[in-house]
């Protein structure tokens, strides 16, 4: 024996130990060191053919023989036959065995149980019954070449009569049928063994593929790309195989009507490969992304509905509705956890969808800013800090990488030390449209924050100084986004340039595919804050056709523009209780707040998640100031209102005016309604009272959102409630009224006009707006239906 040990990592020496005996040997070494058991048994065979008798020769024709020895791991391989035709086992247990005990087989194909031509030879074991379990392969017989050369000889004549039909046969065993279902919103590539589709949105495809020796793989892309979207490995223990790309429509297997055998039952099938069953039939319930994790929404079903949203965000650039749906369906399912948890298992969910963002869309701005967003909601704002840091490192000259780092640093936004910080940055990388744009979207924040003690004229050389930047940009780089134009507009309106803001509108809605529901919001409103005078195109021209034939959503698009309110029975007429609560709630919530408050605390998922975020603000404020605990309900209706929740009720039930640096972050239209709502306090006497001046409403949103809209119903409401409210007068110490005179104070305290000028002067003079239109009575002693 060699001093220097063999390397056995297959511890085939364990299992043959007179292997040993055949040591030293180069070629048994090398093989046995590989790990190679079939290589040892073949070294094994070529010193057997040159081996002289003796009993070396015998020892090696006795481990040659003994093929057990020299298994490995193999899946089970197909052995079908049908009458005695196919491929079968061939091979015993020896006599006298145990039941279980293993032993070699062959897999053999046979004619009418004739074994004919050995195939490849197995350790098995059986339990008593007709079933094999296959333990692993093991090296071919030494007489295994002869045997095939015999039965090929006897074969070839019989084999040419039934070549034909064993062709066919063999073919159609090893073919599926397979359905492809794409529920994106853009059409993919699919590629599934040797067959090719390409599968519209909201399409499937059928056909059938042939199974080979390999795993039955799809792959999917984008048409023209090469990027895969997914890889994954089909299921072939059935006939029928079905693929759901990136598993987001929702698909069922029904019972087949035609199958006497079939389930009674229908089952989900939920994941992106399965296999119909006999008697099953496939239905598609939702063949969109949209409509799938909507359903699941509005069900409650927040994890199935953050999977099927993030699938789609994961994998579509610029897809902000799936982004913003998976983001709130992954805060609401992370808020449903012990509120013992901590923090970092508490936010997983959310956690790793920012982190996913951050990684996946490193040169999208907006899909950035929902990432930075989440992680500061979530208290992981240094962490996000921290990330960027590291990839402005990395990418030292790339602006988009310093903006996201800026974002994510102090100061806050709406402070002049923001503004010198943008500035600098916009110094750094003069032709990045992105890094100007975030400068002026500064500066208009700080002007609008208010924290400065500017005189008019200081203040309008300012508006003016910004709107002037935003022109030199804007010859050089147009608005490519709603979100942009919207900043754009803003500017221009604030600085009192109502003819720029209209032509920047225009020139964006030129192209036909720009022409989205927000664009057609934001051109609306545009349109009635500078006035017909001054706008330069016709919204109604913009609207798609498809649009325009559903009146629930016209309807819908003139409550949020201003243009006209839906009388009753327009709302009658909707077919959609849904499409119907979403247009009342949003009508009264300028013209009746009460019965809209009264209303929304009832409404489910399907309709409070349609709203308008600032319509669901405004009633979410207004019960958070009277107290009620329902208003959560309506935070958790939109992402913005999710999101700037903890800002928006510390406005509210704050008794300072000035805006916190989380407030000043938040839309023009959210701050505006905390505005509105903070001005309703409760006065000592139990009534509402407007404390604060609303004039800065329509600074704070040119655009003439909800709350601006709102002010002045909202403030007839406290006004109304005022009046209604009898004054009790307090008398001096030992004086008591007698007579006329207590007929006269009696008046006095029923007299409902009489309290007008103590009431406006409350009410409408601390607001610097105009006194609002009385309204109809409804109820005596409740002139207007208003909150006592």
């Amino acid at each position: 024996m060699a001093l220097t040990p063999v390397s056995d990592p297959s511890g085939l020496l364990e299992r043959a130990p007179r292997l040993a005996e055949l040591l030293p040997d180069a070629a048994l070494s090398d093989a046995l060191a590989r790990g190679d058991a079939w290589a040892v048994h073949s070294a094994l065979c070529r010193r057997l053919e040159l081996e002289p008798p003796g009993p070396t020769r015998t020892l090696l024709t006795a481990l040659v023989e003994d093929r057990r020895a020299f298994v490995i791991a193999s899946r089970p391989p197909p052995t079908s036959s049908v009458l005695g035709t196919g491929v079968q086992w061939k091979g015993a247990p020896p006599r006298g065995a145990a039941p279980d005990a293993p032993f070699v087989a062959e897999r053999t194909v046979t004619v009418l149980g004739v074994p004919v031509w050995p195939l490849d030879g197995y350790l098995v074991r059986t339990d008593g019954k007709a079933s094999v379990q296959v333990i692993g392969q093991v090296p071919p017989s030494r007489g295994r070449s002869r045997h095939r050369a015999g039965a090929l000889a006897a074969m070839v004549l019989g084999l040419c009569a039934v070549a034909g039909a064993g062709v066919v046969w063999m073919d159609a065993r090893s073919m599926r049928a397979v359905t492809v279902v794409n529920g994106l919103s853009r059409p993919v590539d699919v590629r599934i063994g040797g067959e090719h589709w390409v599968v519209a949105p909201g399409a499937q495809e059928q056909g059938r593929v042939k199974l080979g020796d390999d795993l039955l793989r799809a792959v999917t892309t984008w048409p023209g790309q090469e990027s895969v979207i997914e890889e994954l490995t089909l299921p072939t223990d059935g006939e029928r195989i079905l693929y759901n790309v990136k598993g987001v429509a929702t698909l069922e297997a029904v019972p087949d009507p035609e199958d006497s055998y079939a389930s009674s039952r229908s089952r989900s099938l939920p994941e992106n490969a399965s296999v119909l069953q006999s008697g099953e039939q496939l239905s598609v319930r939702t063949s969109n992304w949209e409509s799938s994790a909507r359903a699941f929404a509005e069900a409650g079903r927040w994890q199935h509905a953050s999977r099927v949203a993030s699938a789609v965000a994961e994998v579509e650039a610029g897809n902000t509705l799936a982004r913003e749906m998976a983001a709130r369906a992954f805060l609401l399912l992370d808020s449903q956890a012990p509120a013992n948890l901590p923090d970092a298992l508490r936010w997983r969910a959310t956690r790793d969808y920012a982190q996913m963002l951050m990684h996946t869309w490193q040169e999208d701005p907006a899909a950035q800013a929902l990432a930075l967003s989440l992680m500061r909601f979530i208290g992981q704002g240094d962490t996000a800090r921290a990330r960027y840091l590291e990839h402005a490192q990395q990418h030292p000259d790339s602006p988009l990488a310093a903006l996201y780092l800026q974002r994510a640093s102090l100061p806050p936004p709406g402070t002049a030390e923001a503004v010198a910080a943008y500035q600098e940055l916009a110094r750094r990388f003069p032709d990045s449209p992105d890094v100007n744009r975030a400068w002026l979207d500064a500066r208009w924040r700080f002007e609008l924050g208010g924290s400065q003690a500017w005189s008019d004229s200081e203040r309008q050389d300012y508006v003016v100084q910004t709107a002037r930047l935003l022109n030199t940009l804007g010859e050089k780089h147009p608005p490519d986004t709603v979100e942009a134009l919207e900043l754009d507009v803003r500017i221009l309106l604030r600085a009192q340039l109502r003819d720029a803001a209209t032509t920047a509108v225009r020139r964006y809605g030129e192209d036909p595919r720009r022409r989205t529901w927000d664009f057609l919001v934001l051109a609306g409103r545009t349109a009635a804050a500078a006035g017909p005078e001054h706008t330069s195109y016709v919204m109604r021209d913009w609207i798609p056709s498809t649009l325009a034939r559903q009146p629930e959503r016209m309807a819908l698009l003139d409550l949020l523009t201003g243009q006209r309110s839906p009388k009753d029975s327009e709302l009658a007429a909707v077919a959609s209780p849904v499409d119907s609560a979403v247009l009342r709630l949003t009508r009264d919530t300028l013209r009746d707040p009460m019965r809209a408050l009264k209303q929304a605390v009832g409404e489910p998922e399907s309709v409070l998640s349609r709203l308008d975020p600032e319509v669901s603000a405004l009633l979410a404020l207004e019960l958070t100031r009277t107290g009620d605990a329902r208003a959560k309900q309506l935070f958790n209706a939109a992402l913005p209102l999710l999101l700037a929740r903890e800002p928006l009720r510390n406005a509210v039930v704050s008794t300072s005016r000035a805006p916190g640096p989380e407030l000043t972050r938040l839309a023009p239209g959210l701050r505006a309604a905390a505005t509105l709502v903070h001005a309703r306090r409760d006065a000592k006497d139990g009534y509402p009272v407007f404390t604060e001046r609303l004039d800065g409403l329509a600074r704070m949103d040119a655009l003439g959102g909800f709350a601006v809209r709102a002010a002045g119903p909202w403030m007839r409401r406290a006004l109304d409630a005022c009046m209604d409210t009898k004054v009790e007068q307090s008398l001096p110490p030992g004086v008591m009224l007698r007579g006329d005179l207590v007929k006269e104070q009696a008046r006095r305290a029923d007299d409902r006009e009489g309290r007008r000028p103590n009431c406006e002067a409350r009410i409408v003079t601390p607001t610097g707006l105009p006194l609002p239109r009385a309204t109809p009575a409804t109820t005596p002693g409740n002139a207007n239906g208003a909150d006592p």
